[in-house]
């Protein structure tokens, strides 16, 4: 059960030691600041910086008990309130930056100082790239090389299930080229569903990248064990040379070939009737 409370604090934005304090106080009631710092094996300077923060979020609170400076942190139940004052914050922020999105990217424009290559890092970095396909694609069509084992095996499932439905529903067309794996051949199932059309390519080419080409951008997703990362290219030559690449590719995929019924198409012999 902490394991599980560990993993639900860290999704609202809380590092390892804020989660351990927060926790620590939920389960003991009022701490003093030795005693918070004794049992989550920090120094009481760095319990301070982060009882400061969980206060500044409204989910630990200080009282003094004959003299003697507590900290206790808000009932369990309200935590519920504190994701729904979340949601609503993080809802009008959504609402500001659509409102100012505009201005934006025409100052982006208009600034040559503005870097044409970006780099994220890490598996969140990788799912901002994998938003930005969805975000800037005007074109509504996204041509991709998909090393599909490699995401599966490195992506979190639930995550990947929720970008294929999004963009799904955004009405983006995927033309998908993958490895003729079994993974490759279970996603293509789905083509329908997903607003999508896989070919697949032998599997003694399989890859542990993707390659995302959309409107004038090519996005590169490196999923490295070690050091997952992402590249997105912003540069209408090299997005066009892309995707004549793709449509090369692409249109060379020839459809397996579907074997007869046994005892049929055989030389010298015929079906009765």
């Amino acid at each position: 059960m902490i394991a599980e409370l560990h993993k639900i604090l860290q999704s609202l934005n809380l590092d390892q030691k804020e989660t351990a304090v927060l926790i620590l106080l939920l389960e003991e009631g009022k701490l003093r600041v030795r005693d918070i710092a004794k049992f989550a094996k920090i120094n009481r300077t760095t319990a301070y910086g982060i009882l400061k923060t969980l206060m500044n979020r409204g989910l630990v609170s200080q009282t003094k008990e004959k003299g003697v400076l507590m900290f206790q942190s808000i009932e369990p139940a309200h935590l519920i309130n504190y994701v729904e004052r979340l949601e609503s914050n993080l809802s009008e922020t959504k609402k500001e930056i659509k409102s100012i999105l505009p201005q934006l990217s025409r100052l982006r424009r208009q600034k040559s100082v503005f870097p044409r290559i970006q780099f994220f890092e890490g598996i969140e970095g990788i799912k901002q790239a994998y938003e930005d396909t969805l975000i800037n694609n005007e074109e509504k069509t996204l041509r991709d090389f998909t090393g599909t084992d490699a995401i599966f095996r490195e992506m979190p499932h639930e995550w990947v299930e929720y970008y294929l439905q999004k963009r799904a529903r955004s009405g983006i067309k995927c033309l998908d080229i993958a490895p003729d794996t079994e993974w490759s051949r279970k996603s293509q199932t789905r083509d329908k569903e997903l607003l999508r059309e896989t070919k697949l390519i032998p599997e003694q080419f399989a890859f542990d990248t993707e390659i995302d080409v959309y409107d004038n951008k090519t996005a590169i997703m490196s999923f490295s064990e070690k050091e997952p990362i992402a590249v997105i290219i912003e540069d209408n030559n090299i997005a066009k040379t892309m995707k004549k690449l793709f449509e090369y590719v692409y249109e060379s995929i020839t459809p397996p070939l579907i074997p007869p019924p046994q005892g049929e198409g055989k030389t010298g012999t015929r079906s009765d009737k």
